[in-house]
């Protein structure tokens, strides 16, 4: 039944049918822009210290343990840090808590190039770490906050795959920067490109208008019709008009957040098999990224040879998170199994043949491919399963958890080639985390299947026309009440639709 609005009964407006019907625009594809370039600058900073553990060790005269130990507390860094960050997503808001990751992580990394001492490098390397590990669950939640259902795993990838080319810029920078400037200038630069990218995020990234929506505070339903206006121009509502998510909020939100909320409901299934996946694929990928360059290096190529393989498998990588993330979008879950199945063949052939130093190469950038396809597909689905009031947190634990494998990836590596077992033993150790992966992605994707569609997670009809384009958001809304609840509809407009971009 609809009711005129009045001074006590002021219009509401969901926001979750406007994002589902949304079609892209300019302002739109900056918010995405402008996340692939902090996940960029994140990837690059984090990931040089492998392209430059060479000539740290030199430096510093470091054993492989010390500087598997390095890496590991870097992770260590960015397990804290994920945490922490996630709660102060969804207390302070997304676009404030990856401001100050931004500053933090841009100001550490020009302090590591300061380091005088190996104690010096592990204080640096955790407290940059620390930053670095809040940005990516704060970009997921906003990404995940702004992009349709139909697309919001790819729309995450896409964020995924500038921290992948970021790490393999690491390589050819290295190899441009360190030989007439050393390693330290790796880090400057990285922490300057940091300091700068500020600008891009101060100007065009917005605060999620779900989360302003659901905390409320007066003056936000002013901040999020300012934020829609930007992002669809022309878009107006009627004065005093109140937001709401518009998501499904279940039960389990509701209250102070804490851990346990993570297993409530339909999560009970789904955050431990995410967690054990995660943590897996966390383990694989970040003993490929530390040693990969430095085992390369062992199997006679040079540094900068090495630093160019390294970048070139994760290139390959980055077009694989891509491929596969369309695939989680339509199919669900499962079909990422298919990423670390391959990625068990390469491992193993790496680690049980003997393969010559182009079959080497060939192998090296196809694992990398896989796995990091695989790893893509997982962090792109970490925010996905939990809703408005509790993405952040939901991604970040997700992803701090994750690191715990991370850890002991780097670490375990070093172990692994201290002890004797060289290269093909460490590889066919590492074997085994793709081999679990499969098992838990399979029963992961059972679990998927069987949640209600309302459901956040949940496998969706694709609603867009045959042609491929999605409704327009209303140009000019007027709320119309059906009980408390209502929904932004288009004036009747004539002549010809607006065209698609």
């Amino acid at each position: 039944m609809s009711s005129t609005p009045s001074a006590e009964s002021p219009p509401v407006v969901e926001l979750a049918p406007l994002v589902e019907k949304q079609q892209g625009r300019r302002a739109w594809y900056r918010v995405f822009a402008v996340c692939c370039l902090i996940t960029f600058l994140d990837g690059f900073d984090f990931q040089i210290l492998s392209f430059t553990a060479t000539y740290l060790k030199g430096d510093f005269a470091l054993s492989d343990t010390q500087l598997g130990t390095l890496g590991t507390v870097g992770l260590f860094g960015t397990l804290v840090g994920g945490l922490c960050m996630g709660f102060l997503g969804d207390r302070i808001g997304r676009k404030p808590s990856i401001v100050a990751c931004v500053v933090g992580f841009g100001v550490f990394m020009l302090a590591f190039a300061l380091a005088e001492t190996y104690g010096h490098l592990i204080l640096l390397r955790f407290i940059s770490g620390f930053f670095l590990g809040g940005v990516l669950p704060l970009s997921w939640a906003l990404a995940a906050e702004y992009a349709p259902k139909r697309v919001r795993v790819t729309a995450i990838s896409v964020i995924m795959v500038g921290y992948t080319l970021g790490g393999a810029a690491g390589g050819p920078i290295s190899n441009l920067l360190v030989p007439d400037y050393g390693w330290k200038s790796v880090f400057v630069a990285g922490g300057v490109c940091s300091l700068l990218a500020l600008v891009p995020v101060l100007i065009y990234l917005p605060e999620s208008v779900k989360f302003l929506a659901q905390r409320g505070r007066p003056g936000d339903d002013k901040r999020i019709v300012a934020t829609l206006s930007k992002l669809w121009p022309g878009y107006t509502v009627a004065p005093g008009t109140h937001f709401v998510p518009g998501d499904p909020q279940p039960a389990l939100t509701a209250g102070k957040f804490t851990p346990a909320t993570l297993f409530r409901g339909s999560l009970a299934r789904i955050t431990p098999l995410l967690w054990v996946i995660y943590l897996c694929s966390s383990a694989l990928i970040y003993f490929m990224v530390f040693w990969t360059p430095m085992i390369n290096e062992r199997m006679g190529f040079s540094v900068s040879s090495a630093a160019l393989i390294a970048a070139a498998a994760s290139v390959a990588g980055a077009a694989a998170q891509l491929a596969i993330s369309r695939f989680v979008d339509r199919k669900g879950v499962g079909s990422i199994l298919w990423m670390p199945l391959m990625a068990t063949v390469a491992m193993l052939t790496l680690g049980l043949g003997s393969p010559g130093p182009a079959l080497y190469v060939c192998v090296v950038i196809s694992a990398k491919m896989f796995v990091n396809g695989g790893h893509g597909g997982i962090t792109s689905i970490a925010g996905t399963f939990y809703p408005t009031p509790i993405r952040a947190n939901g991604a970040a634990w997700a992803s701090s958890v994750a690191k715990v494998g991370a850890m002991i990836g780097p670490w375990l590596g070093g172990v692994l080639l201290d002890a004797g077992l060289g290269t093909g033993g460490a590889f066919t150790s590492f074997a085994l985390c793709p081999i679990i992966m499969v098992v838990l992605l399979f029963a992961m994707g059972r679990a998927q299947k069987s949640l209600p569609p309302e459901t956040e997670g949940a496998l969706v009809e694709d609603p867009a026309p045959s042609d491929g384009a999605a409704p327009l958001p209303p140009a000019k809304a007027e709320p119309v009440l059906t009980g408390h609840i209502a929904e932004a509809v288009p004036e009747p407009q004539g002549g010809t639709p607006e065209p698609r971009p």
